[in-house]
Formats: structure tokens, C-alpha cells, sequence
């Protein structure tokens, strides 16, 4: 990212927050319930469920967050969108620290079987008091998102919205140039990329997938392949009948646009994006309790 994008990344970033502080003084009064998750190898899983106090029953959703991210970014402005905006959009909302970040137990696995086991228990903690629970991937949460949606169909989620991540081994290290989320694993190490590469788990998803894409992307500026490479991945499960149907942006269910329109960039617009996107999927559900 050359110094123009840095600046005004952390432009927009200022904006967004001082924004969304603002909104958040005149927001409902919401009610937080703490609670402890426990993964399938025992870990123990720090978590929350945001909702706005007094609200009649709500679907659920559960907040994949993208890489270092957890309970303290997802509850704050360190996230595009948090948990309080989420309850504001009509959803009772469960945030928590992947395993090896903040308050959890376990070791950092960048969403990989690991951090799919926590989407998994996530979803299981709302199912008790939600007719039906969709998930929200921030970044490369998609992983995670994808991955346990896949793994386990039989959670029976009511959707998937992907906000920009990314999607194949070459995407999450801009073609091997970032270290970090390889651990260091090379690119060719398939036992390692196969299960985070949220583009090869699309076969096995069962449920709606919606792609949000701005450009410039939030953190490789130029780069849309990873949007397209999802869209395609759907259209093909979709094809096959395994997915019920998929959309990029607003474009019509079911099209791979030869030139989409993408989101305008900047955190201001993706934060709208996901609440609108979530409040119109929020209409077309059923929301009674179990």
C-alpha cells in the first residue's frame, strides 16, 4: 500500500469512527450476557450475545472477525461493524475471541478446523433461543464462516455474508508476501491452505451466500479476483443444486456480472453496506423464538 492509501485509509478510519460514535449515543439501550463456550478439544471460548434490550424475538448472528480481531474490536470500533450496530439491525448477535486471542484458550489457527469448531459452537449457543442464526464473516473470518457452514450442514444457517475476504491461499498472502497468516507454511503445504481456503469449502455449502466487495478492497486496494473466484465457486454449487442461491453485492441472485458494480470503498460505506444488506436479510426471515 503505497503512503496516499495509507493516509487515506486511516482518513476514512477516523471519519468511520467519530460516525459511528455518534449514532451509538442515540442507539437503544442494549443487553450483554457474558458467557463461556466450550470448543470441541475443551478450549474455553470467551463470548458474548448483544442484543437490544426489550426487543421481541430475533434471528440470530453469529460474527466470524477477521484476523486478530475478537470480542474487544467486534464490541468497539476496531471492526467495520459492531456488535451493537448488528442487534440494531434486528439480530441477536454472539461475538467471541477465536481460540489463542484475548480470553480464550487454545492456539491462534487463522481459521482454520480450530476457529470453524468455534463458529460452530457459536451457533449452537444461539439455536436454543432463535428460530433460525445466520453468520457474518469480516475479512478472513471467511474462513472460519465458510468452512464450519460446509463442515457441518446440518447447523441448517439461515445465510452466509462474506464481507470482503479472502478467499485462496495466493488472496490471504497477496501472493506469498505476507507472512503471518501462513505460520509458516509454504503455499504448496495443501494439508495446511486446503481447509482455509474458504473458495474450495463453497461445494459443500448449503445455505444463501452473499458477497460484499467495495473498491478499492479494505485491505488489498486492487484487488477483486477473490470476489470473483467466490462468485464463481457459488455459481458453481449453485449449479449443482447444493446452494439454495448466491449474490454479489446487489446484483441479481444467481449472476456472475462480466462487469460488477462494486461498493464504493472506504469503512463509512462498507459499515452501511453490512447493515442494510443484514436488516433486508432480517426481512425475509422468520423470527419466532423456539
Amino acid at each position: 500500500m503505497d503512503p496516499s492509501d495509507l493516509r487515506r485509509a486511516a482518513e476514512w478510519r477516523l471519519q468511520s469512527v467519530a460516525r459511528r460514535a455518534n449514532r451509538a449515543r442515540h442507539a437503544p439501550q442494549l443487553r450483554v450476557q457474558e458467557l463461556t463456550l466450550t470448543s470441541s478439544a475443551g478450549y474455553e471460548i470467551a463470548a458474548q450475545i448483544v442484543r437490544i434490550d426489550g426487543a421481541p424475538a430475533q434471528p440470530g448472528l453469529v460474527v466470524s472477525p477477521g484476523i486478530h480481531q475478537g470480542l474487544r474490536e467486534v464490541q468497539g470500533y476496531g471492526a467495520v461493524v459492531n456488535a451493537g450496530e448488528l442487534a440494531g439491525a434486528g439480530y441477536t448477535v454472539l461475538v467471541y475471541d477465536p481460540a489463542g486471542r484475548g480470553l480464550s484458550w487454545g492456539e491462534e489457527d487463522f481459521g482454520g478446523p480450530e476457529h470453524q469448531d468455534d463458529v460452530r459452537v457459536g451457533v449452537r449457543a444461539l439455536q436454543g433461543s432463535c428460530s433460525q442464526v445466520g453468520l457474518l464473516s469480516l475479512s478472513l473470518g471467511v474462513a472460519a464462516a465458510v468452512g464450519a457452514a460446509s463442515r457441518w450442514p446440518e447447523l441448517g444457517l439461515a445465510f452466509v455474508v462474506d464481507w470482503e475476504g479472502p478467499c485462496d491461499r495466493e488472496i490471504i498472502t497477496a501472493g506469498g508476501s505476507l507472512l503471518v497468516p501462513a505460520a509458516g507454511h509454504s503455499l504448496s503445504d495443501d494439508a495446511y491452505w486446503n481447509p482455509r481456503e474458504a473458495v474450495r469449502q463453497m461445494a459443500g455449502l448449503s445455505c444463501p451466500y452473499i458477497r460484499l466487495q467495495a473498491l478499492p478492497d479494505h485491505a488489498q486496494p486492487a484487488e477483486v479476483r477473490h470476489a470473483m473466484r467466490m462468485a464463481h465457486a457459488a455459481h458453481d454449487a449453485a449449479s449443482r443444486g447444493t446452494l439454495p442461491w448466491f449474490q454479489l453485492n446487489d446484483h441479481a441472485r444467481g449472476e456472475v456480472p462480466a462487469r460488477p458494480l462494486w461498493l464504493p470503498g472506504g469503512p463509512i460505506a462498507a459499515n452501511i453496506a453490512i447493515r442494510r444488506k443484514l436488516r433486508h436479510l432480517r426481512d425475509g426471515l422468520s423470527v419466532g423464538g423456539r
